[in-house]
């Protein structure tokens, strides 16, 4: 006889189920937050809207605020920094354009939810540090841009690297995407169309300076 033969552990299977529990219970933790805020969601409301048992949450998210980091991170598609590899293989001055198109958005996906944490940080102190963290990428991403800015010789001779990088910093975020299109008759098109002009104006040289 024969020896049995082997099957193949399917991994990518088990990869692609854990990935679809995972963008279901984001999803329904996204609906719940928006609609009933941080304090009212339990980890129990959110695993009878996706579908799953409470133990799966848990599983997946050990607390309730790395879920909602997870929900705000899957909404504004940094989870894979792709958004930022696409700004850098801009041409340099076509970077801004770029950086506005795509906060735009994600901004339009998320601005809400994130606004949503940085309040919901007074009643969890776990959300400190997955907020500090946050910004501490979002200002690494933008002195980036920066550099590669000056590398092109494309900022104005008074706007240093620091300057510009908190420039973007100061100007790129939810709370000024949501006082822009709060009365929903400015769109998220025209948002960016002002953020590009707002940034170039305030850093870059004219073309032919």
């Amino acid at each position: 006889m024969g020896r049995p033969v082997k099957r193949r552990y399917d991994s990518s299977g088990r990869r692609a189920a854990a990935e679809a529990t995972r963008e279901r219970i984001c999803a329904a933790a996204e609906s719940l937050f928006l609609r009933d805020g941080y304090g009212r969601t339990s980890i129990r409301a959110v695993a009878r809207e996706a579908g799953v048992a409470e133990a799966t949450v848990y599983l997946i998210f050990s607390t309730k605020s790395a879920l909602l980091n997870a929900t705000i991170l899957r909404a504004t598609g940094a989870e894979d920094r792709k958004p930022l590899g696409a700004i850098l293989a801009a041409p340099p001055r076509d970077m801004l354009s770029r950086l506005a198109d795509g906060h735009a958005a994600a901004m339009s996906r998320a601005a809400r939810l994130i606004a949503l944490g940085e309040s919901a940080i007074l009643m969890d102190a776990h959300l400190r540090p997955l907020r500090d963290r946050a910004h501490a990428n979002l200002r690494a991403a933008y002195a980036t841009i920066a550099e590669r800015l000056a590398d092109a010789q494309l900022l104005q001779p008074e706007v240093t690297v620091a300057d510009a990088a908190d420039t973007l910093y100061a100007i790129c975020n939810e709370t000024t995407y949501l006082r822009f299109t709060h009365d929903n008759a400015r769109t998220p098109k025209r948002y960016a169309t002002w953020l590009t002009d707002t940034l170039e104006a305030r850093l870059l040289r004219e073309p032919n300076a």
